[in-house]
């Protein structure tokens, strides 16, 4: 007998989400840089919840 890891529900086993590491590390050195790098996380995080959003009012 084998056993799941992970969670079930109706049946289907959920795995854990794999770990995913970055590939290339961001390094800000100025204020400018740093300013730019924020910028570009909250434009991501702001597509991602609009995407959530979406797939949830589907």
């Amino acid at each position: 007998m084998s056993i799941a890891i992970g969670k079930s529900i109706h049946g289907v086993v959920l795995q854990p989400r794999a770990i995913i590491r970055p590939k290339v590390e961001v390094k800000a050195t100025t204020s400018g840089q740093k300013q730019e790098v924020l910028k570009s996380a909250q434009r991501v995080i702001t597509t991602h919840h609009k995407v959530l959003r979406a797939l949830r009012d589907r």
